[in-house]
């Protein structure tokens, strides 16, 4: 039974939804089944969650019938109902969190049965929390208001009265219907544009398309004068949009301030999204030869850090991504101290597994550009897993370190080591296994000719180099220029 439905369902339940879910299955309001579904739910959940030594249907039928001869289709009948029973026991837990949603469809219900009292009451609540939202926007903020006019509108005829009410519901279904679309345009737009850099391409766009015919500056205009709060929302999402179209540094210092100004009014997932929209700005900024956006790049993670943005809400964990943008930005501008302190802060938050591999490889990194070259091989050594983010950070900064110690023996057996590493790689993307390729094939030219002094040659793979894409290029071109300069004044050319 490892593998049916029900069992991977309930594998992904946590401890405390596993006893929510037991006193779901023991209310004869949800489960008409009777005492043998709950008894079979029991049974089943000694083994939870992994469920590794789960039993065959056959003890399972014995333990909760006893006494009683095998029947396959009881089981499967059992199975069936609990399944069942699981999905509705999601989808309440989902309608329970729905926050305004779920308010609105109670504000339908007391209109469609005359409760006027409890109807006008429920308006009021809802209009001063949409009107007041803190930390609440998203991007159902707008339909949510659009949803509580129309009931408004709905009831005013319904009663055949509040003519001036009726009208100002109107004016304002109009105002967040444009809203509400403008929002989702711009977001769909934004990350269709992400896609084109990263995943796909298409001829398709519509919305794209309609963008290109839309005049949103001016609207924008119009808008900071009818209603300055809607404006800001929308013209946050407008200036991410437009930073990823624009791509230059104006529109980035509009989104940024845009951005640090009005990020308490969104909910955690859309302040992170609007933080990570300008981290990649930067990343995108820096990889393409604009090295003083690393500065913008310590900065907004240090934002984010303050914000708890990086810390996942269900684990408690900070993502190993993040974590290593975090250390190559601040080795980068050598914040060594403030470095230190972030690996023993964020020790915790790591997951268990990669705690110490991790921990290790982000000292030796932070050793190594401090020219500890002993130290940093000394911590690399504690790594004990390689989790395909850092592999290949990993390998390369253990040949990076041999070179500097001028172990070559070691660095040909690392690149050697390495370079088939690269070869067996399904998981990089081609682009970045044909940049690790290249580094590994520099590498070993690199070492051959400077362990030979055979100095003639650097100059050749200098330029190479500058004209191949490999990872840590500009590391190769200051060693290469700091080789070539030592064989100088020997003579060498």
């Amino acid at each position: 039974m490892r593998n049916t439905k029900l069992i991977k369902t309930l594998s992904t339940f946590s401890t405390e939804e596993a006893k929510d879910f037991r006193r779901f299955v023991d209310s004869p309001f949800f489960n008409r089944e009777g005492k043998y579904v709950l008894r079979f739910y029991d049974e089943l959940m000694k083994y939870h969650p992994s469920f590794d030594d789960l039993p065959v249907r056959e003890s399972l039928h014995a333990a909760v019938y006893a006494g009683k001869k095998y029947d396959d289709v009881i089981i499967r009948k059992m199975s069936s109902v609990l399944q069942k029973l699981a999905e509705d026991f999601m989808s309440y837990e989902a309608f329970s969190k729905l926050g305004t949603q779920k308010e609105l469809i109670s504000l339908k219900n007391f209109r469609e049965r005359a409760l006027s009292d409890s109807f006008e009451l429920k308006v009021n609540e809802l209009t001063k929390a949409l009107d007041d939202p803190a930390g609440s926007i998203d991007l159902e903020h707008y339909r949510n208001k659009f949803r509580l006019e129309i009931e408004k509108i709905n009831y005013f005829m319904e009663s055949n009265s509040f003519v001036k009410e009726q009208r100002k519901s109107m004016e304002n279904v109009q105002l967040h219907a444009v809203c509400d679309g403008l929002m989702n345009l711009l977001d769909i737009a934004y990350n269709i544009h992400v896609g084109l850099t990263t995943m796909f391409a298409s001829d398709s766009n519509i919305a794209l398309k309609l963008l290109d015919h839309t005049s949103v500056e001016p609207f924008l205009k119009e808008l900071s004068k009818v209603s300055p709060n809607d404006h800001a929302i929308i013209e946050l999402f407008y200036l991410r949009y437009l930073s990823m179209v624009s791509f230059d540094d104006l529109t980035y210092k509009r989104f940024k301030r845009s951005a640090l100004r009005n990020l308490a009014l969104f909910t955690r997932d859309n302040r992170f999204t609007m933080m990570v929209a300008l981290q990649n700005f930067c990343i995108r900024k820096f990889v393409s030869g604009e090295r003083n956006y690393a500065v913008e790049l310590h900065d907004i993670h240090k934002e984010m850090l303050k914000g708890g943005l990086l810390i996942n809400e269900r684990s408690g964990f900070i993502n190993l991504s993040s974590y290593r943008n975090i250390i190559l930005t601040a080795v980068n501008l050598r914040k060594f101290d403030w470095m230190d302190k972030f690996i023993n802060e964020y020790r915790e938050r790591l997951l268990p597994d990669q705690r110490e591999s991790v921990t290790a490889w982000a000292r030796s990194t932070s050793l190594y550009s401090q020219k500890k070259f002993e130290e940093a091989l000394g911590e690399l050594h504690k790594v004990k897993n390689d989790h395909f983010l850092t592999k290949h950070d990993i390998r390369i900064l253990q040949m990076k370190i041999y070179y500097e110690l001028r172990d070559y023996d070691s660095a040909f057996s690392a690149a050697d080591a390495y370079k088939k590493m690269v070869e067996n790689d399904k998981v990089t993307s081609d682009l970045h296994r044909k940049s690790n390729r290249n580094f590994a094939s520099f590498y070993i030219r690199l070492i051959r000719y400077v362990s030979e002094n055979r100095y003639k040659d650097l100059g050749f793979l200098k330029h190479e180099i500058e004209t191949t894409p490999c990872n840590s290029k500009e590391w190769f071109l200051e060693r290469l220029e700091n080789e070539i300069s030592k064989a100088r004044p020997h003579g060498k050319p």
